[in-house]
């Protein structure tokens, strides 16, 4: 078992990033361009504790990775913290630990914190999963800026 943590600092208020987190819309804007998981376009209601669901994950839109399973466990307002277990035939555990963080006046701290277990493979797998997590953090930032800073905040202008 490997442990992945990859965090950073978003120039917006928490609550503005939670709204976000929670819906599958954002999910396929920070992977555009890495990867695809078609089976979530389109849906526009947000994630719940309970559900389940199988689609292909596409890397750079195109090429079958495998076919992923993810298990919402936890969507917690409280604590802006949702947890998933996911899982395909190369990955037998991939638990997904997604948390936003109130950090300062207009900013806030979000992370992804993984667990993953895929046998020899664990090594490698962590790599990549360090290097999506990069990708989509980069994208976290991106996001920030067009779409989720109010008019007039510093951060709009940074």
């Amino acid at each position: 078992m490997r442990t992945i943590r990859v965090e950073t600092e978003l120039p917006t208020d928490a609550d503005r990033v939670w709204d976000a987190l929670r819906y599958p819309s954002t999910f396929l804007y920070v992977c555009r361009g890495l990867l695809g998981f078609p089976a979530l376009a389109g849906r526009s209601s947000p994630m719940v504790a309970g559900e389940r669901g199988s689609g292909w994950l596409l890397l750079f839109h195109v090429l079958p990775l495998t076919r992923h399973t993810i298990e919402v466990r936890e969507v917690d307002p409280a604590t802006m913290t949702i947890r998933t277990h996911e899982h395909d035939h190369l990955v037998q555990t991939w638990d997904h630990t997604l948390r936003v963080t109130p950090a300062a006046p207009g900013r806030c701290r979000y992370s992804d914190t993984v667990d993953i277990e895929a046998g020899r493979l664990t090594p490698l797998v962590a790599l990549f999963g360090v290097a999506i997590y990069r990708y989509r953090h980069r994208r976290w930032r991106k996001l920030v800026r067009r779409h989720l800073t109010a008019p007039g905040d510093l951060a709009a202008t940074a």
